[in-house]
């Protein structure tokens, strides 16, 4: 009588405590890895032949004895069916068990090699396109971005031609060129191996491959390192003439050519990107501890329907260097571009938005010390005393800033956010705090405008307790909407989280009031939001775009 397998297992010396289960084995195999010295290194060949050899002879003695198994030859007999691959799977447990020590080691590492990333499948079905991708003569990391970036999912802000490239805004901030003969893109992926496409550009590709490639591809379809098929056009080729319809098809913003503002399909407007008189303009005013590009140096600005070209020669004016740097710049290519590297977009944006901020805060002060003393500031007073007198224009005063923050968060994706965020959450926080009335038992002999009543001294019912009118100098925003919330609705979720404290402490503040209930349900959706935003992605809110992150649409 033959030795049962257990007995025949402990011929092999492989331990008196045998595992009996597979995972039990992986386990001895990772302590030994952990306290036992490595064996002697055995060539690949002969690791391999010995283990098959073993394989080979158990599995043939395994058959001669199945052979001779009743029911192994009647195909209608299911019970003796399944009683035969029951004893399959239990041969094939023996096969695993009784492979030697160094068969362990070899085990091991065929293990690591089919969960390393040079095993990676070399077909890869695209999310959306559900083109089939051949990127097995891929490197190992640009395997992995193609796989990523084929199977992600990315939004688009807004698209344009720039000649000589073709941009791509992303929400998530990375900005995609495409040039004659590659792309580039602004992500720390890329930025860290320029030399391989990044996730973004192979996502990218890969949309417009399904959009407007002149045939179908074909299942395999080759990468290059670079992100684009080497059988296919050039994709600057393929977006000649053709990018507005790309945008249309796949529902993008489109910004026309010498446009500062993009087109969706529907047809209405969202902002998106500075003209080139505007960059310098924001450049050359962040050197500037108040002034915002708005209001820098207006006298130079030229309607960009008649802006000519200009030698540098051309740009010379005399006695004013601000304004002969200001047309280089304008007309330049090298110059822009050195002032850029300068004063790059993102150090742009926080200075824009830190001046609003203190802008806001400014205004606060002299309000609080002309309301308490009677005092004007300095400069400006003929301005400060039409403001400072009336709670109203104050109230006015801030919309204004808000609404800069609002239409610059739109034009500076992907930058500033944060900054934009801190300021906004700072300045609710301040007029929440103003359920007062300014002027009451002053002690300057103020004289109220006629007609004036409580609420028209109530900061806080001026900006929280109403919704804006198409007279509370909202600029271009949409009328009808709550004082900061409305803006707060377009920032991602992720970005809110962090403040989800002093939304707290405003709701605290303003359900005493209280405020009027849209403004409170509005305010604990965002907190909300923002608490959720860890566990689940925020979906798009019907009434608001995206802005720094998302954006912004106007009708």
């Amino acid at each position: 009588m033959s030795p049962s397998p257990t007995r025949q297992l402990g011929k092999l010396s492989l331990g008196e405590n045998m595992p009996t289960t597979r995972s039990q084995t992986h386990q001895s195999r990772r302590q030994r890895r952990l306290h036992q010295s490595p064996p002697a290194p055995v060539s690949a060949a002969a690791r391999n032949t010995s283990a098959s050899r073993r394989r080979y002879s158990l599995r043939a003695s395994q058959r001669q004895e199945g052979e001779t198994r009743p029911g192994r030859s009647r195909r209608g007999n299911n019970d003796n069916h399944n009683k035969f691959f029951q004893e399959e799977r239990a041969e094939s447990d023996i096969e695993i068990e009784v492979e030697s020590h160094n068969e362990n080691n070899s085990n091991e590492n065929e293990e690591e090699e089919e969960t390393s990333p040079d095993n990676m499948a070399s077909m890869v079905l695209a999310a959306k396109s559900k083109i089939v991708y051949d990127i097995e003569n891929l490197e190992v990391e640009s395997r992995a971005r193609a796989l990523a970036g084929l199977t992600g999912r990315f939004d688009v802000v807004y698209c344009r031609e720039s000649s000589p490239f073709y941009e791509f805004q992303l929400i998530e901030r990375p900005r995609i060129r495409i040039r004659n003969g590659g792309a580039d893109c602004t992500c720390s992926e890329y930025r860290n191996r320029p030399d391989i496409a990044c996730r973004h550009i192979f996502w990218l590709v890969d949309q417009v491959y399904d959009s407007i490639s002149p045939q179908t591809p074909h299942p395999g379809l080759p990468l290059s390192r670079d992100g684009f098929s080497p059988t296919l056009p050039p994709v600057h080729t393929l977006l000649q003439d053709r990018l507005e319809s790309l945008a249309k098809d796949l529902e993008w913003p489109f910004i026309p050519e010498n446009e500062s503002t993009a087109r969706t399909s529907s047809g209405d407007t969202i902002a998106g990107g500075l003209s080139r008189q505007e960059h310098v303009r924001d450049i050359m005013s962040a050197f500037n501890k108040v002034t915002l590009p708005e209001d820098f140096r207006r006298d130079l600005v030229e309607p960009c329907a008649t802006t000519t070209p200009r030698t540098p020669e051309q740009c010379v004016v005399q006695g004013d260097f601000e304004a002969t740097i200001f047309r280089l710049a304008v007309h330049d290519d090298n110059v822009y571009s050195s002032i850029r590297k300068a004063m790059p977009a993102g150090a742009c944006a926080a200075i824009y938005f830190d001046k609003v901020h203190q802008k806001s805060r400014n205004l606060l002060t002299q309000f609080d010390e002309y309301r308490r003393s009677g005092r004007l500031p300095s400069s400006d007073r003929q301005w400060a005393r039409s403001v400072l007198n009336n709670v109203s224009e104050v109230a006015r005063e801030l919309r204004r800033h808000v609404a800069q923050i609002r239409n610059n968060l739109a034009v500076r994706i992907p930058y500033g956010t944060k900054g934009a965020v801190e300021a906004l959450i700072t300045l609710l926080q301040e007029v929440s705090a103003r359920n007062i009335d300014a002027f009451e038992n002053n002690s300057w002999g103020r004289v109220a405008p006629p007609a004036e009543d409580d609420d028209d001294r109530n900061l806080y019912e001026q900006l929280i307790g109403q919704q804006a009118s198409d007279e509370d100098g909202m600029g271009d925003e949409e009328s009808g909407g709550w004082f900061i919330l409305d803006v707060l609705e377009e920032i991602p979720a992720s970005v809110l989280e962090s403040y989800v404290l002093n939304l707290c402490d405003i709701l605290a503040k303003v359900e005493i009031i209280p405020a009027p209930s849209p403004f409170l349900l509005k305010l604990k959706s965002l907190i909300h939001d923002a608490q959720s935003s860890r566990t689940q992605p925020r979906g798009k809110r019907p009434a608001a775009a995206d802005a720094g992150g998302s954006h912004k649409r106007t009708r």
